[in-house]
């Protein structure tokens, strides 16, 4: 495993992570939460390149 695949995975579950806690402590539906994944992993994907 190189190391840009190593950093992207531990980017997403360190945001895994946070969502997981996050998502315990408030009220939220699973499509905010997807919707919010879905841009962190967006910007990751972005800054990455």
């Amino acid at each position: 495993m190189n190391i840009s695949e190593r950093l992207t995975q531990e980017k997403l579950l360190e945001i895994l992570t946070i969502f997981y806690k996050k998502g315990n402590q408030k009220e939220s539906t699973l499509d905010d939460l997807l919707e919010e994944i879905k841009q962190k992993v967006l910007l990751v994907i972005n800054t990455d390149k």
